[in-house]
């Protein structure tokens, strides 16, 4: 059903104050921009500050696509797109902050978490819980159809990606006190880590079953049962390890016998 004149004007008049919004946003951005350049030990919190701007953006621009479908029933593809985009572009940017490696070593962890040591654990998990929020509401509002659903699984193993190298594992494993202030929250971030892995590891072989049946998808999920193992290791979760090594090699064994199959086939071809 085409969107009617009086539709139209309706969305045009109430889309003004996201439109508003998003300006505003903008604008903040640039300043912190500006102030993170001038001041190298700014820079990283400032890096945080404009996560949490793109979190605000990408969610306004899926609140602009839902008012468009509550009033001229159009779902906007393009305002979800670029608000999928917002939220991958900026996990990129807190990746190259805190490490993108998934070996990354508790020494070179240590020194990686000093940029960001005025962040309470609670701060890092209201910023990773925006990030997960924001994700599904793009995804929701996108549709299990739409063309970008395989693009999710990526972001989520960057998301998981970014919270582990957020944690001090050394920091964890030295404070058991219950009583703690931090250890509440300390639990919960490693809860997060795990719970964001494991989603992550079955996006992508949804991802593999669904749609692409490449191995490079079971690569990934095999990447992320890596990083869950040596997090496991440091907290000393033996039970979860030993579960994870059984799915671990079947995945690897999957792996390679399509690498070999592959490799039958490239023979015959010759």
């Amino acid at each position: 059903m085409a969107v009617t004149k009086e539709q139209k004007n309706l969305y045009n008049e109430k889309i003004k104050s996201y439109k508003s919004g998003l300006e505003d946003i903008k604008k903040e951005i640039s300043m912190v921009k500006s102030v993170g350049k001038k001041n190298a030990k700014v820079d990283p919190y400032a890096q945080i500050r404009l996560g949490i701007l793109s979190m605000q953006t990408a969610n306004t621009l899926v609140l602009m696509s839902r008012l468009s479908q509550k009033i001229q029933n159009l779902k906007n593809d393009g305002y979800l797109n670029d608000a999928r985009k917002e939220i991958s572009s900026k996990l990129n940017d807190l990746l190259k902050l805190v490490g993108d490696d998934i070996d990354i070593s508790v020494t070179d962890s240590k020194d990686r978490l000093k940029l960001i040591e005025k962040m309470t654990v609670q701060q890092r998990m209201t910023l990773l819980l925006g990030f997960k929020e924001a994700m599904e509401n793009v995804k929701e509002s996108l549709g299990e159809n739409a063309k970008w659903r395989w693009s999710f699984p990526d972001m989520h193993f960057k998301l998981a990606l970014l919270a582990k190298n957020m944690f001090d594992f050394k920091e964890h494993g030295a404070s058991k006190d219950p009583n703690d202030e931090q250890y509440r929250p300390r639990q919960e971030m490693l809860k997060f880590i795990i719970e964001e892995s494991q989603f992550a590891a079955q996006e992508f072989r949804s991802k593999f079953e669904l749609s692409t049946k490449d191995v490079s998808d079971l690569e990934n999920v095999r990447r992320i049962f890596e990083m869950l193992k040596k997090v496991y290791m440091i907290t000393g979760n033996r039970t979860e390890l030993d579960k994870l090594n059984i799915s671990n090699e079947s995945i690897k064994e999957k792996i390679d016998l399509m690498m070999a199959e592959k490799a039958g086939k490239k023979k015959k071809g010759q």
